[in-house]
């Protein structure tokens, strides 16, 4: 068994600063030549140690700015215009990645992987979808379809 610090993020195996004992092999053959671990010298914990401090703050940080953004979008209507037919159904549907590219317009950072919608929004009117800022917050956005004239 061999002692590993983890440098990448391993799904369903480590994240990013982990201290893991790994079988030999994995480690030698895998994770070392692909740079995803290095061997846990001393000095190596030691600098995970500096480094986890420093993405804690970062963390808390960035926690912070979630919490603002999450207010300001839970709180906000956002208009969008589209061209419909006379019953009301859009021509072309809203998805993620027009979503976000008009929340983007808006000021925010939302990526198309952020947001959590079921299928494309196909009428006017308000609708709402979820958009998931880190893994534990989720809110849910309104927005107001409206006819483009």
């Amino acid at each position: 068994m061999a002692k590993v610090i983890f440098l990448e993020n391993i799904k369903n195996v480590a994240k990013i600063g982990d201290v893991k004992e790994v079988a030999s092999g994995y480690a030698r053959n895998f994770l070392f030549p692909r740079n995803l671990a290095e061997k846990a010298t001393p000095k190596a914990l030691e600098k995970v140690a500096t480094l986890k401090k420093k993405q804690g703050e970062v963390f808390e940080k960035e926690a912070a700015q979630n919490k603002i953004i999450a207010q300001k979008l839970s709180e906000a209507v956002f208009q969008i215009h589209r061209l419909a037919n006379e019953e009301g159904t859009l021509y072309d549907g809203l998805d993620p990645a027009e979503l976000s590219a008009y929340l983007k317009k808006e000021g925010y950072a939302i990526e198309p992987e952020m947001i959590i919608l079921e299928r494309p929004i196909k009428t006017l009117g308000q609708s709402t979808f979820e958009v998931e800022l880190d893994k534990d917050s989720k809110i849910v956005v309104k927005i107001d379809v409206q006819p483009e004239e």
